[in-house]
């Protein structure tokens, strides 16, 4: 029986699981928070209202605070077999603000993980998330095109494929390909006045399709190259113009018909990245990861191109155990929901970012948890006359504390803070919030 038991044990295929994860297929959560947020309409202090007829601007309150309570159940599920792993998970949030007259915010965040072993040279990884949101930094993996909240059911949902080919002992072939579909709730019909700046939709309706290729070898059992390419496709999806016509007063429909508009086509972008790197474990808790080189952006709709460096680099480090840190940095282009000089400009095509961040969870005792994460984005706009090159500065960082009453049931109460500086007038802000509730799991 000892014998049977191990070998069913070593046969489960269960790649990226923890030991509790592996134990039932299923797992139930709920959290019910109180919390209070200084800034939830992610708001100036002050914002300009109108002139005086003088010309000098009247300025008005802008960030509004709230209390509320949040609610989250969630539910996951992982299957194995013997070269199998199936996982998924699904999370709903809902907050309610006491300040809005019980309107509430919902987000959705469904995840599923197929990973399949044909054999011990072929290995398959397909992934999908979708995820409805509203605040940022939700519906954007890792850099984030916009900082600020976006009322509405917004969606991003990607799909991604990873095939892995064993040439030899030594060579490894990675042939992938991912498909992101973003939509946002509010268009030009939902504007007021109408066209009186580029909706959300405009700005950020869009399908990004990438497919890398790249040989890996394995220069040591710790150390990896790696050479690779890979190609991106972004395709803006929404009819809506970005520019209006300066012939035209802005929010009229001549102002979408006069020369001199642009479509939120004209973003449109074909990239080129080249770049080596090397995966290197140094420990066996200590593994870092980079890749290096240059992104060649073809905008084809616009006329010009844009070629810059490109980095994702990333380290993890497993100081104690169930104690681990993680550091990394991304250099990319993004897209943004700045548009530029709505009426007679020309738009900004994207931006130009930095983004390093960083997660520690740390088990102080066998029943006291504390995570925090941080994450820092440095960005420049390029294109779109005036606001070319100008920067903005977008920071997260957040503190989770966990007390584990029992293995069911914990306490948790925890800080969130975001911060946006930027160099365009009446969109900078800053937002705090904190929290305390009770999560169960099953």
């Amino acid at each position: 029986m000892i014998a049977l038991g191990a070998a069913a044990a070593q046969a489960q295929y269960a790649p990226g699981l923890s030991p509790l994860e592996t134990t039932k297929p299923w797992s139930l959560s709920a959290t019910i928070r109180g919390f209070y947020d200084d800034n939830y309409l992610t708001l100036p202090k002050t914002i300009q209202i109108g002139t005086t007829p003088s010309g000098a601007p009247i300025f008005g309150p802008g960030a509004r605070d709230s209390f509320g309570v949040e609610l989250s159940p969630g539910i996951t599920y992982n299957h194995s077999v013997s070269d199998t792993l199936l996982s998924a998970s699904y999370v709903y949030d809902l907050r309610w603000y006491e300040d809005r007259d019980g309107t509430t915010d919902q987000t959705h965040q469904f995840n599923v993980k197929l990973d399949h072993e044909f054999s011990e040279r072929y290995k398959m990884t397909v992934n999908e998330s979708f995820v409805m949101a509203q605040d940022p930094g939700i519906l954007d993996t890792s850099v984030v095109a916009t900082p600020l909240r976006v009322p509405g059911s917004n969606i991003r949902n990607t799909g991604s494929l990873d095939f892995t080919i064993q040439l030899s002992r030594l060579f490894d072939l990675h042939i992938g390909y991912a498909n992101s579909v973003y939509a946002y709730q509010l268009n030009g019909g939902d504007e007021s006045p109408a066209n009186s700046y580029p909706s959300y939709s405009a700005l950020l309706d869009r399908i990004d399709q990438t497919a890398p290729i790249d040989l890996r070898w394995k220069a040591s059992p710790e150390t990896t190259g790696v050479l690779g390419y890979q190609y991106e496709h972004l395709d803006y999806t929404s009819p809506e113009d970005i520019i209006y016509s300066p012939t035209a007063p802005v929010g009229s429909l001549a102002a979408l018909n006069g020369p001199g508009h642009y479509t939120a086509a004209s973003r449109n972008d074909d990239s080129h990245f080249v770049y080596v790197g090397v995966d290197q474990s140094f420990m066996p808790n200590l593994n870092g990861s980079i890749r290096a080189g240059g992104e060649y952006l073809d905008y084809y709709n616009y006329g010009t191109s844009s070629l810059s460096p490109y980095i994702d680099a990333s380290m993890s480090y497993e100081y104690m155990p169930a104690s681990t840190a993680q550091v990394g940095v991304k250099h990319i282009h993004n897209s943004t929901d700045v548009a530029g000089l709505v009426a007679g400009g020309t738009p900004v095509l994207d931006e130009e970012s930095t983004a390093a961040y960083f997660s520690i969870n740390h088990r102080v005792t066998s029943r006291f948890t504390a995570s925090l994460l941080g994450q820092a984005q440095y960005s420049s706009f390029n294109g779109g006359g005036i606001y070319n090159n100008l920067e903005e500065n977008f920071y997260i960082a957040s503190l989770n504390l966990t007390y584990h009453f029992t293995p069911w049931l914990a306490g948790e109460t925890g800080y969130a803070y975001n911060k946006l500086n930027t160099e365009i007038a009446d969109r900078g802000y800053t937002r705090n919030q904190v929290y305390l509730g009770i999560r169960a799991t099953y």
